[in-house]
Protein backbone atom coordinates (compact mmCIF):
# COMPACT_ATOMS: atom_id res chain seq x y z
CA UNK A 1 0.00 0.00 0.00
CA UNK A 2 1.53 3.35 -0.99
CA UNK A 3 2.02 6.16 1.50
CA UNK A 4 -0.61 8.87 1.65
CA UNK A 5 -0.48 12.42 2.94
CA UNK A 6 -1.64 12.85 6.56
CA UNK A 7 -1.69 16.65 6.53
CA UNK A 8 -2.77 19.49 4.26
CA UNK A 9 -1.43 23.03 3.89
CA UNK A 10 -2.63 25.19 6.78
CA UNK A 11 -2.75 22.40 9.39
CA UNK A 12 -1.31 23.12 12.85
CA UNK A 13 1.29 20.59 13.97
CA UNK A 14 3.76 19.80 16.75
CA UNK A 15 7.09 18.03 16.24
CA UNK A 16 7.85 14.72 17.93
CA UNK A 17 11.07 14.60 19.93
CA UNK A 18 12.78 11.30 20.56
CA UNK A 19 15.27 10.75 23.31
CA UNK A 20 16.29 7.15 23.71
CA UNK A 21 13.18 5.04 24.10
CA UNK A 22 10.76 7.86 24.88
CA UNK A 23 8.90 10.12 22.48
CA UNK A 24 7.60 13.49 23.63
CA UNK A 25 5.83 16.31 21.82
CA UNK A 26 7.50 19.70 21.36
CA UNK A 27 5.86 22.73 23.02
CA UNK A 28 5.55 25.06 20.02
CA UNK A 29 2.81 24.77 17.40
CA UNK A 30 3.69 25.39 13.75
CA UNK A 31 1.70 25.69 10.55
CA UNK A 32 2.30 23.66 7.38
CA UNK A 33 3.05 26.01 4.51
CA UNK A 34 4.25 23.56 1.83
CA UNK A 35 4.04 19.84 1.03
CA UNK A 36 6.55 17.92 -1.12
CA UNK A 37 6.80 14.34 -2.30
CA UNK A 38 10.29 12.85 -2.48
CA UNK A 39 11.01 9.40 -3.89
CA UNK A 40 13.56 6.96 -2.49
CA UNK A 41 15.79 4.60 -4.48
CA UNK A 42 12.92 2.21 -5.04
CA UNK A 43 10.72 5.08 -6.26
CA UNK A 44 8.45 4.90 -3.21
CA UNK A 45 6.93 8.27 -2.27
CA UNK A 46 7.69 10.02 1.01
CA UNK A 47 5.77 13.09 2.14
CA UNK A 48 7.67 16.06 3.58
CA UNK A 49 6.13 19.15 5.15
CA UNK A 50 7.64 22.62 5.41
CA UNK A 51 6.56 24.06 8.77
CA UNK A 52 6.59 27.73 9.77
CA UNK A 53 7.14 28.12 13.53
CA UNK A 54 5.89 31.04 15.70
CA UNK A 55 9.39 32.56 15.93
CA UNK A 56 9.56 32.90 12.12
CA UNK A 57 11.81 29.91 11.36
CA UNK A 58 10.86 27.32 8.75
CA UNK A 59 11.96 23.71 8.66
CA UNK A 60 11.22 20.61 6.61
CA UNK A 61 10.15 17.35 8.28
CA UNK A 62 8.97 13.95 7.18
CA UNK A 63 5.28 13.64 8.00
CA UNK A 64 5.90 10.76 10.44
CA UNK A 65 7.80 13.22 12.70
CA UNK A 66 4.75 15.50 13.06
CA UNK A 67 1.53 15.16 15.02
CA UNK A 68 -1.64 17.26 14.77
CA UNK A 69 -1.72 20.11 17.30
CA UNK A 70 -4.49 19.89 19.91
Amino acid sequence: MPATSRFVIGDSVNKKRTSGMYTEIGPSVGEIIEMRVKHDRRERPGYYCTVKWPDGRTSEHAQHMLVPAP
